[in-house]
């Protein structure tokens, strides 16, 4: 049966009978029997009305509309007769979905499709709704389909309903998730917090501590428990806690939201023991539900502080050595400068061959203490029992005493009077260094710090063994000057002896000359010969005995020294750095800047005498900034030439005139006007040095504009044994 015949399909051949729904009528003959079976079908349908309030759809076999009940006609908004024998996937269902739902239609009468189906339907009201659609198929006595019967459930609400649980639960999850997150996080950021080596610390508005991380019970010697609660002033000095209040308020009504504690000046902590500390913080303000927080983080600096103090006492101490070969100005500004900056008491013991071990130097940083200090310079000791400093003597290696009790001081006593003295001192902690130059042990050095001050520790043992290494190699410089002006003396006097017994028979023989020259002019001429002959020989020895004591007079101006490398192959970069930061006090204080662009990428290592080089390095820089003018600038460079190391020193100072370029590296030689600190000697050893290494040294000037001193170092080479020893000249 086509389409247009099923629309157009009338009843033929037989009659309308009412089932009981209001005006519904099947055929009970023809072509189309609905009552096929007897009265059950009829009434089962006369009851569904009352049993199914939803829409019911009664469809023949080809999908035309038979019956459609009143709460279907007010879903889709038309009356049966309007729709009667109409397809019905032309009728209730939207535009567009024709074809899909005939083919669900011709699923269900084959019997393919048994599940309920749930489909979108058009609805009077405008829109669609979600039908829920149970069906059943009947068939005739043949078994073929007659018809089908649907009925319906709207759930448009319900799964409006159950989308928006699902939202919801999605939503849920997504909420759980989230705080799992976030608790995961917290948990993470507290583990962080109190794993932090600084101390967190958290305050309320009222300046209650209200956290308080495992880094701040280590810095303030705390715990938790212990200060949770308590005033933020606990961990301050008595003199900071008013102004710290007053800068926590500042904070607070200031825009920001965090910043870095006292830009302006230092501050302090205070630990539990009442030691106070320097610190660095920043601090940062939080908003809460419960109020307003602020959190300090704050980091203990005293290593870094005690770090730099000691950078700074090294290179002061490198400035007083540089000035002097004077042996007690050298020990004594060593123990001046280590008891204003660093140490409570210093303690110099100086060995010698001749004279043994001898006190040289006794100094206390505070008045009350200096008294001790003279006791134990000028009581005599036995060397060979315990003293301070007697391990030196007996491994040659620094040694660190923390604490030192009493009964360790009642060890070191070989009297009342010594004992009295070393209590008086009150050395809560000491060293003991040795003034060591070239494995030889000149001396000891003994610093101490009182009870009531932090003891010294193991890098307080470095430092101290640096100024005795650097003190050692100054006291060596000095020996060696002070022989070398012993050797000069004991020469000037051999000289003074030649030049006398010298100096008579010359002038004897000059006045026998002046006879014999006055005699000739009355005496005859038949005799030229013989007589000029002998005259002019006894001039040529004059003469030649006159340039001699010349020269050997000449000597009393050289200096004559002897040097032994002890080259290894190494960077110069630290030997730069070194040199650069022994003088660098000296410069800050002219407000010299000092430029580093020595590359050490570029340098190879180089087999020299560390030591020695650095010496002159520290000659040339710091000649160079003594004779700049202040806010001026020196600048240190090197350079790779063939098979050598060029290394350059520029500074802007007055520069030299070319009349005295050639007598910058005499010996004690210091131009014009003789200005300046020092003896004219500094130059003079650094040649000598540069050429024990095989190298070269010069220096370019123009007046006005500055000076250049560039010397040379050789890439290859033993520089041993090029040159064993030198004349610094």
């Amino acid at each position: 049966m086509t389409e247009t015949e099923r629309h157009e399909r009338k009843p033929v051949g037989g009659t309308l009978r009412d089932i009981g729904w209001g005006g519904i009528y099947v055929f009970t003959e023809g072509a189309f029997n609905m009552t096929t079976g007897g009265p059950r079908l009829a009434d089962f349908l006369s009851a569904l009305p009352d049993i199914l309030p939803g829409p019911v759809v009664l469809t023949d076999a080809d999908g035309g509309i038979v019956y459609m009940n009143a709460a279907a006609e007010s879903i889709f908004g038309r009356t049966q007769k309007e729709v009667l024998d109409r397809a019905v996937w032309d009728t209730v269902f939207p535009a567009g979905s024709e074809e899909r739902t005939h083919r669900l239609f011709e699923r269900v009468v084959s019997g393919e499709q048994t599940e309920p189906m749930e489909l979108e339907v058009t609805v009077a009201a405008g829109g669609n709704r979600r039908i829920l659609w149970h069906y059943r198929v009947f068939h005739d006595a043949t078994g073929g389909p007659e018809a089908v019967l649907a009925t319906g459930t709207d759930v448009t609400d319900l799964r409006r309903l159950e989308d928006r649980d699902r939202r919801l639960a999605q939503k849920e999850r997504e909420r759980l998730a989230h705080e799992e997150a976030t608790q995961a996080s917290e948990a993470r950021f507290a583990g962080i917090i109190e794993m932090a080596s600084d101390a967190i610390i958290s305050i309320n508005a009222e300046h209650a501590i209200v956290h308080f991380n495992r880094g701040a019970e280590a810095i303030f010697g705390w715990t938790e428990s212990e200060v949770l609660g308590e005033p933020l002033e606990i961990l301050l000095p008595e003199a900071a806690r008013k102004a710290h209040r007053r800068h926590v308020k500042g904070f607070a009504d200031a825009p920001v939201q965090a910043r870095q504690m006292a830009q302006r000046q230092k501050i302090s902590g205070l630990r539990r023991s009442g030691e106070e500390f320097p610190a660095e913080a920043s601090i940062l303000k939080l908003d809460l539900p419960g109020g307003r927080i602020f959190t300090v983080v704050l980091r203990d600096i005293s290593e870094r502080v005690r770090h730099e103090e000691g950078q700074r006492v090294l290179a002061e101490v490198g400035r007083i050595l540089s000035q002097s070969l004077d042996e007690k100005e050298c020990l004594s500004g060593v123990a001046e400068i280590t008891t204003r900056q660093w140490a409570d008491f210093c303690l110099i013991d100086r060995i010698t061959p001749e004279k043994g071990t001898r006190r040289v130097e006794s100094r206390h940083r505070l008045a009350g203490g200096q008294e001790a200090a003279r006791t134990l310079q000028t009581i005599p000791l036995d060397r060979s029992a315990p003293h301070l400093g007697s391990q030196i003597h007996e491994s040659g290696m620094a040694t660190l005493v923390s604490p030192a009790g009493a009964a360790h001081l009642s060890q070191l006593a070989q009297s009342e009077e010594h004992e009295a003295a070393l209590r008086a001192l009150d050395p809560g902690s000491y060293l003991a260094v040795p003034l060591r130059a070239r494995d030889e042990t000149l001396g000891t050095i003994v610093f101490s710090r009182g009870g009531d001050r932090i003891p010294f520790d193991e890098s307080d043992l470095v430092l101290g063994s640096e100024i005795g290494s650097r003190a050692g190699l100054a006291l060596q410089n000095s020996i060696l000057y002070h022989d070398v002006q012993k050797a000069l003396l004991a020469r000037d006097d051999v000289l003074g002896i030649v030049s006398h017994d010298l100096g008579n028979p010359l002038q004897a023989i000059f006045i026998g000359l002046e006879a014999l020259e006055r005699e000739r002019a009355r005496r005859a001429d038949d005799h030229p010969g013989q007589e000029e002959y002998y005259l002019s020989a006894i001039r040529r020895s004059a003469e030649l005995m006159e340039r001699l004591i010349r020269d050997l007079l000449e000597i009393r101006r050289i200096e004559a020294g002897h040097l032994t490398l002890e080259p290894e192959a190494q960077p110069l970069g630290p030997l730069v750095r070194e040199a650069l930061a022994v003088i660098d006090p000296l410069a800050r204080v002219k407000s010299v800047e000092i430029e580093n662009d020595f590359d050490e990428a570029e340098i190879p290592n180089i087999a020299v005498d560390g030591d020695r080089i650095q010496q002159v390095l520290s000659n040339l820089v710091g000649n160079a900034v003594k004779h700049t003018a202040e806010r001026s600038t020196v600048r240190v460079s090197a350079k790779l030439r063939e098979a050598e190391l060029w290394i350059r020193i520029d500074d802007e100072g007055p520069g030299i005139a070319p009349e005295n370029l050639d007598h910058v590296f005499d010996r004690f030689w210091r131009g014009p006007g003789g200005r300046g600190i020092g003896i004219g000697l500094g130059l003079s050893i650094a040649r000598g040095i540069v050429r024990a290494h095989g190298g070269r040294i010069w220096a370019d000037s123009e007046v006005g504009r500055g000076s250049s001193f560039t010397f040379t170092l050789p890439l290859k080479g033993d520089a041993a044994q090029r040159a064993p020893a030198f004349s610094p000249g």
